[in-house]
């Protein structure tokens, strides 16, 4: 399934402007840092001609500069974009959950998204959530101490699941689940909060993760959690203590729901892997997954490598990431099928099987697609036969 090509247009115009004791590792000073988070790709310069040779050999003409080829392109990008996600992962660039999100779409694109335009995008709707506050306080009933918390993440939900009218007459259109291809298993864009900016629609990836950016854009606090191939959040306030966040269906779902209806376990939560609150490094991880998962597409088989360094990154941060375990488990079967050296073949083996017996401690059972689907349409249908009981 292809994007629209409004997509592609504004796309264009986005893409021109554990329990040992912890090593700490220096810092790197700021003029260092700021270059390589606008690191250019290395140029291809021809043959060097040393200087000593006659002056009629070092007059001819240089060799021919052979182009990159755009596997070429797409290795050095995704290089660049791993090597910035592993320096905030161990504390020599600081955490930035937007940065992290806007490297792994921008190394799909080849290095043609304008984090600037990305930025602005973002800071546009923090201030659309400042704007929309203003004019709430006076009415918003909210009492508890926290008050002010509270009205944040009431405005931000309101701003991305309803239509918002302003002042000057413009108008926010709401920001809604689509269904086709909610995996990004034909295009791998459709998990892009790039998408969700431009089309409005998104899924439990996007939608969640544009909620997580505009949260620490306007200071209002959520954290990330996970099921069963979703993510959705969690919340707190001081009268009702700790909530659940929605964005496929803008509701508000208990936790024992969660677990009847998403195919979530007591050994799940048990061991870690889902319905946990993420740190601000464990989102960064999310990201450093979500790049091994692109370059998987854009590469295929080639990219075994480049997933593996990946995946072992993300698990030395977050070693119950359940996405994390799987993707590298499929890499190291792809290693194992292709070995021809038999003492190799049983290396990858040993590996192989250790990867799956880990996920399986965990209690994790894949839940089919068929069925993920079945629960999306069925949350939906739920929240429609709630607010319009007259229908049903």
């Amino acid at each position: 399934m292809k994007l629209p090509h409004l997509l592609f247009g504004v796309l264009a115009l986005l893409a021109s402007g554990s329990c040992s004791r912890r090593v700490l590792l220096p810092i790197e000073p700021l003029t260092l840092r700021v270059p390589a988070y606008h690191a250019p790709l290395p140029e291809r310069a021809g043959p060097r001609v040393p200087a000593q040779l006659p002056a009629l050999v070092r007059a001819a003409p240089p060799a021919p500069v052979v182009p990159p080829t755009l596997d070429e392109v797409a290795r050095d990008v995704y290089e660049h974009a791993y090597q910035e996600l592993a320096k905030m992962l161990d504390d020599r660039y600081p955490l930035s959950f937007k940065r992290a999100v806007f490297l792994t779409e921008n190394a799909y694109f080849d290095n043609k998204l304008d984090y600037q335009t990305f930025n602005k995008v973002l800071a546009d709707l923090g201030r659309d959530c400042k704007t929309v506050e203003e004019g709430s306080r006076p009415y918003f009933l909210y009492e508890q101490p926290d008050k002010e918390q509270v009205l944040h993440n009431a405005v931000l939900f309101k701003l991305l699941t309803e239509s918002t009218t302003f002042t000057s007459g413009r108008v926010l259109a709401p920001y809604r689940y689509d269904f086709e291809d909610f995996n990004g298993d034909a295009d791998w864009r459709k998990m892009f909060v790039s998408k969700l900016l431009v089309a409005h629609s998104g899924n439990c990836h996007s939608l969640p993760f544009l909620y997580k950016i505009l949260a620490e854009e306007t200071g209002a606090r959520a954290w990330l959690a996970l099921a069963p191939n979703h993510i959705y959040l969690k919340q707190h306030n001081q009268k009702d203590g700790w909530y659940n966040t929605e964005l496929t269906s803008g509701t508000f779902p208990m936790d024992a729901w969660l677990m009847a209806s998403g195919y979530i376990s007591k050994e799940t939560i048990v061991s870690g892997i889902y319905m946990d609150t993420l740190s601000a490094k464990q989102n960064v991880v999310l990201c450093l997954v979500d790049l091994a998962k692109g370059y998987e597409h854009k590469m295929g088989p080639a990219s075994e490598s480049f997933v593996l360094k990946c995946t072992d990154l993300a698990l030395q941060h977050f070693p119950h990431y359940i996405n994390a375990q799987l993707l590298q488990a499929e890499a190291l079967r792809q290693r194992f099928e292709r070995q021809q050296d038999r003492v190799a073949a049983q290396q990858a083996y040993a590996a192989m099987e250790a990867a799956y017996t880990r996920i399986y401690k965990t209690g994790y059972r894949e839940m089919p697609a068929q069925m993920y689907a079945d629960w999306l349409r069925s949350v939906q249908q739920a929240k429609t036969k709630y607010l319009n009981p007259a229908k049903h």
